[in-house]
């Protein structure tokens, strides 16, 4: 054992000496590997401010975003869009209720002037405020109190219409004056139911007003009647404006269309006949479009009608007293398609 001990030995010492033949030095080192790590230290912080200031670009993404909110404000222009449909409904909704019901109550306007004038122009005044009076006795059915006054009023205007001296004019004339005083004193009849209206805190009762009415509609009858003779008055030249022409063209065809319906006379049958036949001519080349438009559907009206009236003035002229409705069918539609040619003439005029 001993020999072992010898034999190994010198290994051991060696490998002792070795081992710290090798420790010795190691505190050498320490000091240099300081030195290399401060630089590495040194290193990292410039690269960490160079990391650092990159990320300082990401300021820009703010910036960016402000133009968002300019974007979004083209919305509010959607507003506008209550209001325009706010403004024009009230505005359809306003007043046409009211003004229906009331306005046609108190309307006092169509009165008869008692200043003379013309006999036409009372005339007309007449039948209109006639007309008016129906109106409000109608609306008596469902009507209040304030339905009298305006009643009263308009009775009264023709009551007061003014008088007219005919004696010197002509027959026609005569004859429209008398029918405008008939319609006068059928109105004036019932003056005292008219007047009463209102007294007794009501309006006017039910058999009073049909009584009323009937009579009322025949004095318009009368008025009207009167206006028709009027507008028959002379006959007509080619010394008058074509208008005036045109007028009594259009009266002279009323008048013979009524008497086809109902029946009449000769004599005024053939006289509004002959207002037809010299119904004059005109030269109007010169003339605005317009006038030149008028007289053809004046002179188209003319051609129109004479034939079919020539029939009945035939008859007439052998012997017959008066004018039947044999040739009704056939005739009237041509008159009213000659009226219409007129009526379309007259427009053309600005009548």
């Amino acid at each position: 054992m001993h020999n072992v001990v010898s034999k190994f030995f010198p290994v051991i010492l060696a490998s002792l000496l070795t081992a710290c033949a090798t420790a010795a030095p190691a505190p050498e080192p320490t000091p240099t590997a300081v030195p290399t790590i401060e630089p590495t230290v040194t290193a990292v912080p410039p690269t960490a401010t160079a990391t650092l200031e990159p990320t300082a670009t990401a300021t820009p993404i703010p910036p960016t975003a402000t133009p968002v909110p300019p974007t979004n404000t083209p919305a509010p222009t959607a507003t506008p869009l209550p209001t325009k449909t706010a403004t024009p409904k009230p505005t359809q909704v306003v007043t046409p209720r009211p003004t229906n019901t009331k306005a046609p109550v108190v309307s006092s306007g169509g009165g008869v002037s008692s200043q003379p004038s013309t006999l036409q122009k009372s005339v007309q005044q007449s039948f209109d405020a006639t007309l008016a009076m129906i109106g409000l006795v109608n609306q008596m059915a469902s009507g209040g109190v304030e339905l009298c006054a305006p009643l009263i009023e308009k009775y009264q205007g023709i009551h007061a219409a003014p008088q007219y001296d005919t004696g010197g004019q002509s027959a026609m004339m005569q004859q429209a004056y008398a029918q405008y005083r008939h319609g006068i004193e059928l109105v004036d009849s019932r003056a005292v139911m008219i007047q009463e209206c209102g007294k007794g805190g009501g309006v006017l009762g039910k058999n009073d007003r049909g009584v009323l009415v009937a009579v009322l509609q025949r004095a318009a009858g009368s008025f009207g009647q009167a206006l028709d003779s009027i507008s028959r008055e002379g006959g007509v030249s080619a010394d008058m404006p074509l208008v005036n022409v045109i007028r009594r063209a259009l009266a002279a065809m009323s008048y013979i269309g009524k008497v086809y319906q109902g029946g009449g006379a000769c004599a005024p049958f053939i006289d509004e006949y002959n207002v037809l036949k010299t119904a004059p001519t005109y030269d109007v080349n010169a003339q605005p479009a317009n006038v030149q438009t008028a007289y053809s559907l004046y002179r188209q009206a003319i051609d129109l009608a004479l034939p079919k009236v020539q029939t009945a003035v035939d008859v007439c002229n052998q012997g017959g007293g008066s004018v039947g409705v044999l040739d009704y069918g056939a005739a009237l539609p041509v008159l009213k398609n000659a009226e219409g040619l007129l009526n379309q003439a007259l427009a053309q005029l600005g009548q």
